[in-house]
């Protein structure tokens, strides 16, 4: 069977599936609760859809530029299934936190995913300052002080020597990180193909940094527990 798991950091799955932010079940039924259009300027719509959680009944909303309903056979409104909701859907709330793992420190889950939310919109200033103040906040959450953004990073690297180095050449190599003060001029380097590059390897850190090791120790502490049931020896039956 083909490897699936990308299904897990989408918001909608199809029609009738998503993973639902609220109580961070995966492929949890949804329903379409309401919708409805609204003027976003003179010349163009946007469409608000309201999506209810089957299991914990909360509601989240969604935008789209597209319509994603279709009439059927019976002239009723119902959702058209050939659409890739997730990919129209630009901004939505809450943003998916199930995307970053819940043992990720929450203030770097918040600033990940309001800077994907920001990048969706294609508002790459506010993109950029999340990712970036997302960094820092490792930085000091982890303790890696040094005299220049380089250097952190280095430092921050020595700490995960199983993490691979090439993730943190690349948070090295990001324009116009060196200083410790957002400007201006920096702006106009960070383009939303950068942003996805410098987001994506962020999130591939934290998840070395703060999941890996949890699940390990869950695993051995799992083992662990067998112990006792081998010490004791095989039981026999009664009858």
């Amino acid at each position: 069977m083909s490897d699936q798991s990308s299904l897990d950091s989408k918001y909608f799955i199809d029609t009738n599936v998503y993973n639902c932010p609220f109580c961070n079940r995966r492929n949890v039924l949804y329903s379409m609760a309401s919708s409805f259009v609204f003027n976003w300027s003179n010349e163009k719509y946007c469409y608000v859809y309201i999506a209810k959680c089957s299991s914990c009944e909360k509601r989240s909303m969604h935008l789209s530029f597209q319509t994603l309903l279709k009439q059927n056979v019976h002239g009723a409104q119902v959702l058209n299934e050939a659409l890739v909701f997730d990919d129209l859907f630009f901004y939505s709330v809450p943003t998916s936190f199930f995307t970053v793992d819940a043992r990720v420190p929450r203030i770097l889950r918040e600033l990940i995913s309001e800077a994907e939310g920001c990048l969706k919109m294609n508002y790459l200033t506010g993109a950029s300052a999340c990712t970036r103040k997302a960094i820092y906040e490792l930085l000091v959450l982890q303790k890696a002080e040094g005299d220049n953004y380089n250097e952190r990073i280095s430092i921050l690297q020595a700490k995960f020597p199983n993490v691979d180095a090439e993730l943190f050449e690349l948070l090295k190599h990001i324009k116009d990180m060196t200083s410790e003060k957002v400007h201006e001029q920096s702006w106009d380097r960070w383009d939303s193909a950068h942003l996805k590059l410098f987001l994506e390897t962020l999130k591939s850190i934290l998840y070395e940094i703060y999941v890996i090791p949890s699940e390990r120790s869950n695993r051995t502490a799992a083992i662990r527990q067998l112990i006792p049931q081998v010490k004791a020896g095989p039981t026999t039956a009664t009858e």
